[in-house]
């Protein structure tokens, strides 16, 4: 089966091509493929790999236009470890294997099967970045840990993400709503809206509008995508000379459930109450995940 399109083929149009073909998989055995064409089946065979598999090369296509790549032949093997060496500070080992091999699979239809090679041969070196596990466990002092990041930038994100909660991806999304003293995230993780009434913590709320002040105007002069990367190395770094265990900037938003749960404990809030008004806050449809995060 012949795969590929011209080298110089924009990238929109390679994740165009990509999904047309590895679509052509749904409702045949890789058996009949293999009868069809000889070797390995090159294509996709169920609509939920197709689905996850293109959400994964679609991300890379937009993450490699915001560093001014828009064409096939323009992207080299260090833009796509870079990618994912970006996404290593929050994925597991397990999930980074599945981006890896979306990724074999996407540039392999296209034409790029040379990059394809790199991936499965420095495979291992992605792989190893990964945490261990999926979960993310709280900072024991996260004060001390924002206090060793080298970036003023970097802090201002840690501290945002300590103070609300946020997931690494959603700290760009803060907005303050002064007159109600509340804070809105939108479009996070599964398409909701956060919102975090802060009318219980004054300080705290002027605390979080003066650092989302300070990152927007950070970013008036550099992309977010490269703060974001630049973070992870400086977290990991920080959490080294730290002492303590790392498993992501998640840590904070476990840090921000454990202290949220005190606070409202302490104003009277049974801790299922507690609970479901974190469910909210942190943009969780089920209260077990709160009493997961808790536990952290």
């Amino acid at each position: 089966m012949k795969l590929g399109i011209k080298r110089n083929s924009g990238l929109t149009y390679a994740l165009n091509y990509a999904a047309k073909v590895l679509k052509q998989g749904i409702g045949i055995s890789k058996h009949e493929v293999y009868k069809r064409f000889g070797g390995k089946s090159p294509l996709i065979h169920s609509y939920s790999t197709f689905n996850r598999y293109m959400g994964i090369a679609k991300e890379f296509v937009n993450w490699a236009k915001e560093q001014g790549i828009n064409r096939l032949d323009k992207v080299q093997y260090d833009h796509v470890r870079d990618f994912l060496l970006s996404k290593a500070e929050y994925c597991s080992m397990k999930t980074l294997k599945v981006n890896a091999s979306a990724l074999r699979k996407f540039f392999n239809t296209v034409g790029r099967a040379d990059i394809s090679a790199r991936i499965k041969e420095e495979y291992q070196e992605i792989y190893s970045q990964g945490r261990s596990s999926s979960r993310a466990l709280a900072f024991a002092h996260p004060d001390r840990v924002i206090s060793l990041l080298k970036e003023d930038v970097h802090k201002v994100i840690a501290e945002l993400q300590l103070l609300t909660g946020a997931r690494i991806g959603d700290v760009k999304k803060i907005q303050v709503l002064p007159e109600e003293r509340k804070v809105l995230i939108s479009k996070s993780k599964g398409g909701r809206t956060r919102e975090i009434d802060y009318s219980d913590r004054p300080e705290k709320f002027e605390r979080v509008k003066e650092l989302v002040e300070r990152l927007n105007e950070h970013l008036k002069s550099s992309s977010w995508s490269s703060v974001r990367e630049n973070y992870y190395k400086d977290l990991r770094q920080a959490v080294l000379r730290s002492g303590e265990i790392y498993t992501g900037s998640h840590a904070f938003r476990v840090n921000y459930v454990k202290e949220r749960l005190q606070e409202l404990k302490s104003q009277g809030y049974s801790e299922k109450e507690a609970l479901q008004k974190i469910e909210y806050e942190i943009g969780h449809s089920r209260i077990e995940m709160s009493a997961y995060y808790s536990r952290g």
